[in-house]
């Protein structure tokens, strides 16, 4: 947005009326965002994981990953379908073949992996793409008043239909100093269980660094409806819409 461009063409968003809405909503999905991204860049940086990856990062098995491709995986959990043709209103994405397949961010709908489907691309919602077992730390929703260090933690789970375990660790400091040099700096380990007929999702909280929440609600696929069991130690795990 803030790049210069030789013919002159004006690139601000609020100069644009038509396009403002998209744009705005993408600016703030960004920031709901940040709890994820603020840990990949942690991995990043302790572990020399690269946040944006080709498909052959994390499917170097699978021949068709290694195809030239605009599609790449933003960490371990989203697989970002990018629409780079002009007036491109839906996209074929290829899923690499991953247990238990594939759930689309924003509805929910599962998919199998290995495969090649043709997805909606609307100006609003870039395909974007979970592995089922994936877990996404976001903030929540309904307060845009505090973007950069919004309090409130969202966690979005896609439980794989089957028997199937997962983890990811979420990354916390105060995000504007060093203090996490110190250690302070605090983790909370998620370990998510399936069955066919249950969801077992645990959390558990190390580190010094006092966060500023004390529970994280749990976001599951509007499709679910299988016994759930919550375990929080060191923050309080609850089911949400």
């Amino acid at each position: 947005m803030n790049s210069w461009k030789a013919s002159g063409e004006v690139n601000t968003p609020w100069l644009h009326p038509s396009a403002l809405g998209p744009i705005r909503e993408a600016i703030r999905f960004h920031y709901r965002l940040l709890p994820y991204l603020y840990t990949l860049y942690r991995r990043a940086a302790q572990q020399g994981e690269p946040m944006l990856r080709p498909l052959f990062y994390e499917f170097e098995d699978d021949p068709r990953a290694y195809a030239d491709t605009d599609d790449f995986l933003l960490g371990p959990s989203l697989l970002v379908a990018n629409v780079v043709e002009p007036g491109q209103r839906e996209r074929r994405v290829y899923l690499p073949p991953v247990a238990g397949g594939w759930f689309d961010f924003w509805s929910g709908t599962p998919h199998a992996g290995g495969q090649d489907i043709v997805v909606a691309a609307p100006l609003d919602a870039m395909p974007l793409f979970v592995p089922a077992g994936g877990m996404i730390p976001m903030t929540e929703p309904r307060d845009y008043t505090r973007l950069h260090d919004e309090p409130s933690r969202a966690l979005r789970v896609f439980p794989a239909q089957t028997d199937g375990t997962s983890t990811f660790t979420l990354y916390e400091d105060d995000g504007l100093s060093l203090a996490y040099r110190k250690g302070e700096f605090a983790e909370v380990a998620f370990e998510l269980s399936t069955t066919r007929d249950s969801i077992a999702l645990s959390a558990a909280k190390t580190g010094r660094y006092a966060l500023p929440y004390t529970r994280i609600r749990v976001v599951l696929p509007e499709r679910e409806h299988r016994r759930i069991a919550l375990d929080g130690n060191g923050v309080e795990l609850t089911v949400g819409d």
